[in-house]
């Protein structure tokens, strides 16, 4: 009887088209992508858990619709993939607003700004001041499928040999501390959570005056009723205080 109710579970899932979460299956538990990337997502050591501005937030809202959320490790790059094949059931984790976003999954409302910066040895202040200086880079890393990874691609200036992609934004520090990049652009939370301390306490970010982002969560097509409710718990955060008292929390400005 269990196999039969299962079989006619899947076989109304593929006629039906629905989400993947809100049928046949735990209806209580939503899979949320995210990556390593404080202090937005990141597992604390200490619970070996996630938590994070965008993690606390994630669990809060769905809280209130009733759903546990169950965190799942992405590749950035590939996320759009992980999202519509059913890997994950929604993206919160700092994700830019982009042109290829708004084609190919459904977004929130902007809940948070964001800008890119660049992440350089203090011992080369001098030589990265501005966008044009970074043709000066013989390497510059940045983490594929990102706001950065955007903005360097669209850059006259650079050629394809200086890029480097990287699968996590955490791992182009290490690019620049060891010295085999010589720029990481990253989102600025990122760099002011990382930089100028721990291991990298020789690093430092500068902003060169990148335009501004918008953060949204992004859902499949099809879970507009989802999306909604989400644009109506986050606009009354916004309203009551939640997202600022998150933001001061986690040193994230909103």
């Amino acid at each position: 009887m269990k196999k039969l109710l299962a079989l006619i579970c899947s076989l109304f899932l593929l006629v039906s088209g629905v989400s993947m979460f809100s049928a046949c299956g735990n209806e209580d538990v939503i899979k949320v992508g995210v990556t390593q990337y404080p202090p937005m997502d990141y597992i604390d050591e200490t619970t070996n858990e996630w938590t994070g501005f965008d993690a606390e937030l994630a669990e809060k809202a769905f809280g209130e619709l009733g759903y546990e959320v169950e965190f799942v490790e992405i590749v950035w790059e590939t996320k759009i993939v992980s999202l519509t094949a059913g890997e994950i059931d929604v993206i919160w984790n700092g994700m830019t607003v982009t042109d290829e976003l708004k084609e190919n999954i459904l977004l929130s409302d902007p809940y948070m700004v964001n800008q890119q910066v660049l992440v350089i040895r203090k011992a080369d202040e001098d030589k990265y001041k501005t966008q044009e200086d970074l043709s000066k880079a013989s390497k510059i890393a940045f983490e594929g499928g990102s706001a950065a990874d955007n903005i360097l691609s669209e850059m006259d200036s650079l050629t394809e040999g200086q890029l480097l992609s990287m699968e996590k934004q955490a791992d182009t520090f290490l690019e620049v501390k060891s010295g085999s990049s010589d720029v990481a652009v990253v989102d600025i939370a990122l760099a002011q959570e990382t930089v100028g301390q721990g291991d990298y306490t020789d690093l430092m970010y500068v902003n060169v005056g990148f335009e501004s982002e918008d953060f949204a969560v992004g859902f499949r097509k099809e879970d507009t009723e989802l999306c909604e409710k989400i644009n109506e718990i986050l606009a009354k955060y916004k309203q009551d205080g939640t997202i600022a008292e998150l933001g001061e929390k986690y040193g994230v400005s909103v």
